[in-house]
């Protein structure tokens, strides 16, 4: 292919001038016969979503048939210069986020080996006890994909994998391991994962964003923060969100003290003690009493600074000067938004939590005050605030369930299930699939002072994670013994960013700025004038605002979407967005992701804009493939940059034929066929 003009890789159907399917849609022996492994795997496909790809094939069909009807020939037109790319080249600078993220210990690395060998051990015996072969070892393609998804939550780029593939280096494994959990992508990977688990929101009121909170998540990721150090900060932060942006944590529901405490015991100990709330727990050992006992830690909590700490009333006192500055400005907009984000302040208050109106058990009564007391464990040292006495004991090496719950949470990171299911649902009685790897897991984790990045290291160096992926059983009744890692769809972060990188140039370099956490915004309620609000609002407006924001976003956006990293984008977005298509989250549940099928998410891939924008010039793999020199290199490029492997010889053969047949759109649709394949959108 050596073409005149440089033209988009996709093709539009003759039969319907709207249309922007590539003309080889209908072409399911094509699709579909490049990836008959992939797809014939045992993988349950909805009903929906064959009539979704049914419905396709008729109508792709149809247009096929109408395209290669004879057409009458028209005089040759002047060619045209190829079109101006849609496609931003993105920013070039590195944020400072993302510059300095903290690198795993050299000298760490034997412990890391020897951990790794002791998690084998108590693998294999475990399988040997249930008669289990462990599955066959990864190849380096298979490896390389999988790693880079699993640690930076993307694919690599076609020259990442083919260096690693190109590599004689024994370890290359181990190096490449510890680079990638030094790299940006960890950072905005596990920051994904906190979102997801915490229920991370930018505005979680009307009165102030958090997104300042956000990013402090960030940078304790990229610092590698012990866990133990993240969680106390979290819990015990006091002050402004600028001043001290770990208080976005109790910022989260304000005014909702209970639902707090069920949530933080649930995130941070695995415990669900909510149905006791409302009465004894009807599944569990918790009473109702045992729950008002535990939120008593934190249920003087204030979110916003008492009348007396502003002088009175800002709001009021601030609306009459300013009438006084602006008659026809009512103090609202910016200028409300202002003065309520300096008024949210965390502190602790001497407040007493007394029994329910309908306590109905016979060891309290209705409205009888209650004294903090822990659900189980030793209780904490009585001095400081009671809030810091609640995180003291959470955070202790003693607690029982707190690095055991985190540990057994990073398994499942790595593994796609967890030793103990549901991993937020720990209870006396729950059935742990390996004991032993589960107290060594925990006692790994504490001896590494909750040091995650180590706790990551040791099981990505092991045999179990780096065998080939297995499945569950159909009916998921069975426990899963991990001969190899659990074959999963990717998230929908994954997928995003995976696509992102196959498209756009430098997609890392945008980065979220921290609105309202920003302390240029601080002001003092008791003495500060109408006009400093005013002068504040128009830095909110024009700095920090939502308008301000997007129109940051439309210098890197493509048909109205915003190409950044998914930790990178708002949060939560509207439903139609192509992440919550694929399962994010509203933030509205703990761990509310999925990655279940549907029609919508077949559509999008088919013909949405994030597929077609590959296939149009200016995306990175456009002009990849196009700098090649020959039907070999490029093809061979395709199936590196899509899959991070070279294609078998009846993958090259069926994609020479496609591009035979269709020019340069053929190659377009080799693209397009293997993004839609399962090979691409599971993590194998």
């Amino acid at each position: 292919m050596k073409p005149a003009v440089r033209r988009p890789l996709k093709n539009t159907c003759p039969g319907n001038r709207h249309s922007i399917l590539p003309r080889s849609e209908g072409r399911f022996d094509c699709q579909l016969g490049l990836f008959q492994r992939a797809i014939g795997q045992r993988l349950s496909i909805p009903a929906a979503t064959i009539l979704g790809l049914l419905a396709l094939a008729f109508v792709s069909d149809a247009c096929l048939a109408q395209a290669k009807r004879p057409v009458a020939k028209k005089a040759a037109a002047p060619a045209k210069p190829a079109p101006k790319s849609k496609v931003p080249k993105g920013p070039t600078n590195v944020p400072e986020m993302w510059s300095k993220v903290a690198k795993v210990s050299p000298q760490g690395k034997d412990a890391a080996k020897a951990a790794a060998a002791r998690i084998d051990a108590l693998v294999m015996a475990n399988l040997a006890q249930h008669g289990i072969n462990p599955n066959p070892p990864t190849n380096d393609a298979q490896f390389v994909r999988r790693i880079y998804l699993d640690i930076t939550g993307t694919i690599p780029t076609p020259y990442q994998a083919q260096s690693f593939l190109a590599s004689t280096r024994p370890d290359k494994r181990e190096v490449l391991i510890d680079h990638l959990l030094g790299s940006p992508g960890y950072v905005g990977h596990s920051f994904n994962q906190w979102a997801n688990l915490m229920r991370l929101v930018d505005r979680p009121s009307n009165r102030i964003t958090v997104v300042g909170f956000h990013q402090w998540i960030k940078a304790a990721i990229r610092d590698n923060m012990p866990y133990d150090k993240m969680v106390y900060e979290m819990l015990t932060a006091e002050g402004h969100l600028w001043d001290n942006p770990a208080t976005g944590y109790f910022m989260r529901d304000p005014n909702m003290p209970l639902d707090t405490i069920n949530n933080t015991v649930r995130i941070f100990l695995g415990t669900r003690i909510g149905c006791a709330q409302c009465h004894d727990h009807p599944f569990d050992r918790w009473t109702q009493r045992e729950f008002y006992q535990m939120a008593a830690f934190t249920f003087g909590v204030n979110n916003r600074l008492a009348a007396k700490e502003m002088g009175g009333n800002p709001v009021t006192r601030l609306r009459e000067e300013l009438k006084r500055i602006d008659p026809a400005h009512r103090g609202g907009g910016s200028f409300l938004r202002v003065i309520q984000a300096n008024q949210e302040h965390i502190s602790d208050a001497n407040r007493a939590l007394k029994l329910p109106h309908d306590y109905q058990y016979a060891d309290g009564k209705p409205g009888e005050v209650v004294k903090a007391k822990v659900l189980f464990g030793t209780e904490p040292p009585t001095n400081g605030t009671p809030r810091q006495q609640f995180a003291t004991w959470m955070t202790s090496k003693d607690n029982p369930r707190f690095a055991m719950s985190m540990a057994n949470r990073l398994w499942d990171r790595c593994l796609g299930a967890g030793l103990i299911e549901p991993i937020d649902d720990i209870q006396d009685e729950s059935e742990i699939e390996n004991e032993e790897l589960l107290k060594f897991l925990t006692s790994h984790f504490v001896e590494n002072q909750f040091n995650i990045k180590e706790q990551l290291r040791a099981i990505y160096y092991s045999q179990t994670y780096q065998r080939q992926a297995g499945f569950r059983s159909a009916d998921g009744g069975e426990l899963y013994h991990f001969q190899g890692p659990l074959l999963r769809r990717m998230s929908a972060e994954q997928l995003w960013d995976s696509l992102l990188t196959m498209a756009v140039y430098n997609p890392d370099g945008l980065e979220r700025l921290p609105l309202q956490g920003n302390s240029e915004l601080k002001v003092d309620l008791k003495s500060v004038s109408a006009q400093t609000v005013l002068n504040k609002a128009k830095l909110l407006d024009e700095k920090y605002g939502i308008a301000a924001l997007q129109k940051a976003d439309r210098t890197h956006a493509y048909q109205g979407m915003t190409l950044a990293r998914a930790s990178e984008l708002p949060i939560p977005l509207p439903a139609n967005h192509f992440l919550r298509q694929f399962g994010q989250s509203d933030r509205e549940l703990i761990g509310g992701d999925h990655t279940d099928g549907s029609v919508t998410q077949i559509l999008t891939m088919f013909n949405g804009p994030i597929t077609h924008m590959m296939l149009e010039e200016g995306s990175v793999i456009y002009d990849n493939v196009v700098a090649q020199t020959g039907l070999k290199q490029r093809i061979d490029l395709i199936f590196m940059s899509i899959l991070s492997r070279m294609p078998t010889r009846d993958d090259y053969a069926t994609a020479r034929a496609e591009i035979a047949e269709f020019g340069n759109a053929g190659y377009g649709n080799v693209i397009w066929a293997l993004i839609n394949t399962k090979e691409f959108l599971f993590v194998q």
